[in-house]
């Protein structure tokens, strides 16, 4: 396990003691330096050694069989191409998109979870939803320990039909009853969804009823997923109805299912307004060096008759737009 990954103050007095018996060197946490490229990003995380250890792996499976909320796997056990045990992931990405209570929120920030200084820019003609809390702002306030949004979320009225922004197959859906996200599903897109180079991940959260979508199944662009809710655990105040939209990418077309949550393998976020610049770069580290004048990304859309803006998008908003 790498020291600086898992807090301290969570492994307890004898793991501490052991560390520092063994010489081990708890490196700084300080920003790391911007990835030039995906490729870099890609051979950075493939150089990282994982080092297991066997009773938090025993206690992480137990926790994916004992989890409620749904599923990642279809009736019957039945696994879908791609899926992996916890053995292909490393500590670092492990911590980094699943965000324990053990984990140092620095793994994450590592992985992309930082501001970038993305706008969406909607065509003129139409009506589009924006958006009332951004990617990645600090949620320490609403949490019992540091924290950043790790999605987008849009306000709208209960019943909102939320859809798929791009082709892909439903890989896991929650009741979330004991998350922040309430009723979420989550669509794997291949490469020939997006037209990207990686495998990307959306997440849609805070459902007013569950999806009617299995887990397995296809969905097209545009598709509706269900009606706009605020489920979940709420916070100090009551939660307005929105959705929450999340995405990660890897260049690997694994990922790990978990009883909350999957992992892709090699797994990085992605602010979600990057997913619309219809090509690379999209990581965190290059979005935030943009010029200002690059920030302003033009979103592509949806009507509810099914026209798409600009024509040919393989992406859209998760929301129907409106003519003025």
């Amino acid at each position: 396990m790498k020291a600086g990954i898992f807090s301290a103050g969570k492994l307890g007095g004898i793991f501490v003691l052991a560390f520092i018996l063994a010489g081990c060197r708890h490196p700084a946490t300080s920003q790391p330096a911007p990835d030039a490229t995906l490729k870099r990003m890609d051979a950075e995380s493939a150089g990282g050694r994982r080092r297991n250890s066997g009773r938090r792996r025993k206690k992480s499976q137990q926790g994916s069989r004992r989890g409620r909320g749904g599923g990642a796997t279809p009736g019957g056990g039945a696994t879908l191409d791609g899926q992996v045990t916890e053995d292909a992931l490393d500590e670092e990405t492990l911590c980094g998109i699943g965000r324990g209570r053990s984990c140092d929120i620095q793994v994450a920030v590592k992985r992309g979870l930082f501001e970038t200084g993305l706008e969406p820019a909607f065509p003129e003609n139409l009506d589009c939803l924006g958006i009332d809390e951004t990617w990645a702002i600090d949620y320490t306030y609403k949490r019992d320990r540091e924290q950043y949004h790790g999605g987008i979320d849009m306000p709208t009225a209960y019943g909102t039909p939320i859809i798929a922004a791009a082709d892909g197959t439903v890989v896991a859906k929650y009741e979330g009853r004991r998350t922040m996200r309430g009723r979420e599903i989550i669509i794997r897109h291949s490469p020939e969804d997006t037209g990207l180079p990686v495998w990307t991940y959306t997440q849609y959260a805070h459902f007013d009823e569950m999806p009617k979508r299995e887990v397995g199944e296809r969905v097209r662009m545009g598709e509706v997923l269900g009606p706009t809710g605020n489920s979940g655990r709420q916070g100090r105040r009551e939660r307005r109805p929105a959705i929450h939209f999340a995405v990660w990418f890897s260049a690997d077309p694994r990922y790990l299912p978990r009883s909350r949550k999957i992992i892709p393998v090699k797994g990085f976020w992605m602010d979600p307004i990057a997913l619309y610049r219809g090509g690379t770069p999209f990581d965190s580290n290059s979005m935030k060096a943009l010029p200002e004048g690059e920030k302003r990304v033009s979103v592509s859309v949806m009507t509810k008759d099914g026209k798409v803006t600009p024509p040919g998008a393989k992406v859209v908003w998760p929301y129907y737009c409106e003519r003025k």
